[in-house]
């Protein structure tokens, strides 16, 4: 079972479906989430059709508002095409229905397929993307001329799968979240994960993310990974992945885990995330 000092984390990264129904069921796993006690649930931002959402912001403060005490954060606010200043009007706005369970996650992505060409004018380089964090940051804590500080407390978090985030996330004293979806090699997330822990504070904590598909029926369960975007760190049953997360954890000695079950069916899905967190948890 995961050790006490540890959390299980949801993710929800899934596409493909009509947008209106992955909507739907984005907001109806949430509240599953909260029921079961996942400790956090992540949103993304993803400009393509059939994403879940273009604005991670927006979708926290609608779930914040519908739940009490699951922790609700972007994963992330892609801040190389956003204003710093209307990112942080925003994330103040969902803190008013988050409360203190707001998690800000950054990431030094970028948008891809047909919506770069469209907002290639709003693009910044590193530097600018890391100016652009200091002043959310900023402007959330101190607040601006017309904008008023956040009010409450909220955790910062860099999430991101090489040395660069990694590192920004310790110079920074932020929260670190490695994707192993992105880069399945663990040394390099050990070695990202030790990075971060050399710059970031001791209370700082580390999370690693990974891909599931869990089904009674293996068969199912790899038809499933097989049609999604990402690559899939385990498709098999709940007990494979159950398995593939504990051994993430003691392999890379990561605080929290983080969960993205990508089951097409949404009843398949909600019985994935409940197992799961029995499994893994055990609570």
């Amino acid at each position: 079972l995961l050790n006490r000092s540890s959390d299980l984390s949801y993710l929800d990264v899934t596409r493909g479906r009509d947008t209106r129904v992955r909507r739907r069921t984005a907001f109806a796993s949430a509240l599953l989430a909260e029921e079961i006690g996942y400790t956090r649930l992540w949103f993304p931002e993803y400009h393509d059709r059939g994403a879940l959402s273009s604005n991670p912001v927006q979708l926290s403060a609608v779930v914040g508002s519908h739940t009490e005490r699951i922790r609700v954060g972007t994963a992330v606010t892609l801040l190389r095409v956003r204003d710093p200043h209307l990112t942080a009007e925003d994330l103040c706005a969902a803190a008013a229905f988050c409360g203190d369970r707001l998690d800000v996650g950054f990431g030094r992505g970028n948008v891809g397929g047909a919506a770069a060409k469209a907002l290639r004018h709003l693009h910044k380089d590193d530097q600018g993307l890391e100016t652009a964090v200091e002043t959310v940051i900023s402007v959330l804590d101190r607040g601006a001329e017309w904008i008023e500080p956040i009010g409450v407390p909220y955790q910062r978090w860099m999430h991101g799968a090489g040395g660069r985030s990694a590192t920004l996330a310790g110079k920074l004293g932020f929260h670190y979240c490695h994707a192993l979806f992105l880069n399945p090699d663990l040394d390099a997330c050990v070695a990202q994960l030790e990075t971060h822990r050399a710059l970031a504070p001791p209370t700082a904590r580390n999370a690693v993310a990974l891909t599931l598909v869990a089904n009674d029926d293996p068969a199912v369960a790899v038809l499933d990974a097989i049609r999604q975007p990402h690559f899939v760190n385990c498709a098999g049953t709940v007990a494979d992945c159950a398995s593939t997360v504990r051994n993430a954890l003691r392999m890379t000695g990561a605080d929290e885990a983080v969960i993205a079950e990508l089951s097409r069916s949404p009843e398949h899905h909600h019985r994935a995330l409940r197992a799961i967190h029995a499994e893994v948890v055990g609570r």
